[in-house]
């Protein structure tokens, strides 16, 4: 089988983009061939274009949009390492900075001299999100002076804004009804959590009560089972209760990307995954996000987008770390280096609106040209 395909970095993830019209109009198809795409079930994906951690796992189907006022539309398909699975319950937000410029490349939309504003609908979340695509000489401009966490070197700025981020999933920012909780977690006890719908649901958890400083770096937390199995085991106790799954042991499976999880730490220096020193006073809160299975090597955008949020609602766990006024934007560190998340709400009713939360992405184009798979069952 033979698929045009553009392979992309967004911020701190990479996948392959597709064209809608390039994929088989039988949508039962796509898990079998995405599988292919990334060399699953196959935990080394020698035989595809995977990368073996889940944040180089992603895939993206675009098309241009119908509905008034938005440009394109995307969904995202999580494809989970060593597992014959294919999740489409999350959206992606390191990879949504990618989607203006593949809009732009493949002809969707018509690029304006200076910046291109592209307007977008996740399909994940039925979200929009803006991002706004620097252009020249009718060419998307992928070289500038921005610089992000977690990738060598520089590239242009993409502003990506997450318009209306709150209930993503569920309609509600709060999805318990709670703003902090404690829940009682099988094999683990009675835990303090914080759940919120922001781009996606998140699990807000105290470093402390995982046993952990928060400032390991995710090799470490990855090699330990136990850690892994308390984390998955709060996660999935949140699933059962929100009913996304009814047994929370069938959560890694059902719903690997959703809910997500951020672990809170105070800020602390710290050594990042490059060697480099982060410094206490460069940051607001650290973290640590797992996502499908494994702790991240930098901050998810849709992350960045919830903890950002969740340091503006009256009484989220997370502001028990935060002893000074903010500015309406957050530094956040995380295991390759901080990231800064830029919110715009109102307090209204005693309740937090937030109109968008926007975080500075690079992305750029790694190839384009026919991607061959081995087209037989998995």
């Amino acid at each position: 089988m033979k698929l045009p395909c553009i392979y992309m970095r967004g911020g701190t993830s990479k996948g392959c983009m597709f064209r809608r019209e390039d994929l088989p109009a039988d949508t039962s198809q796509w898990d079998r061939i995405f599988l292919k795409v990334m060399g699953g079930p196959d935990p080394k994906q020698i035989d595809g274009m995977g990368g073996t951690v889940s944040s180089n796992n992603k895939i993206l189907i675009v098309n241009p949009s119908e509905k008034e006022d938005v440009d394109v539309e995307y969904l995202v398909a999580q494809v989970v390492v060593g597992k014959p699975i294919v999740d489409y319950s999350a959206n992606c937000g390191n990879m949504t900075s990618a989607v203006g410029p593949f809009a732009i490349m493949t002809g969707m939309v018509r690029a304006d001299e200076g910046f291109t504003k592209v307007r977008m609908l996740n399909l994940n979340s039925d979200k929009i999100i803006e991002v706004f695509v620097p252009v020249k000489d009718g060419a998307v401009v992928e070289d500038g002076d921005c610089k992000i966490a977690g990738i060598d070197g520089t590239g242009a700025e993409l502003k990506t804004n997450f318009l209306n981020p709150a209930g993503a999933k569920t309609g509600k920012l709060l999805p318990t009804g709670h703003a902090s909780e404690f829940i009682d977690v099988e094999g683990v006890g009675k835990i303090e959590v914080s759940v919120l719908d922001i781009s996606n649901v998140f699990v807000f958890v105290h470093s402390r009560d995982l046993g952990i400083a928060g400032y390991e770096l995710p090799a470490q937390l990855n090699a330990d089972g136990a850690f892994l199995r308390r984390v998955e085991a709060i996660r999935g106790t949140v699933a059962q209760k929100l009913g996304f799954v009814e047994n929370w042991r069938d959560a890694a499976e059902k719903t690997a990307g959703s809910p997500k999880f951020v672990i809170l730490a105070p800020p602390s220096d710290f050594v990042d995954i490059a060697g480099n020193r982060v410094r206490r006073e460069d940051m607001d809160i650290c973290v640590r996000v797992v996502s499908v299975g494994a702790v991240h090597k930098a901050s998810p955008v849709t992350g960045a987008t919830a903890i950002g949020g969740a340091a503006f609602i009256d009484g989220c766990i997370m502001q028990q770390y935060l002893g000074w006024a903010l500015d309406r934007s957050l530094r956040i560190a995380h295991p390759s280096g901080v990231m800064k998340a830029y919110v715009d709400y109102e307090k209204t009713g005693g309740q937090t609106i937030f109109r968008g939360i926007a975080a500075q992405r690079t992305a750029r184009k790694i190839m384009e040209g026919t991607l061959y798979i081995k087209d037989d069952p998995v």
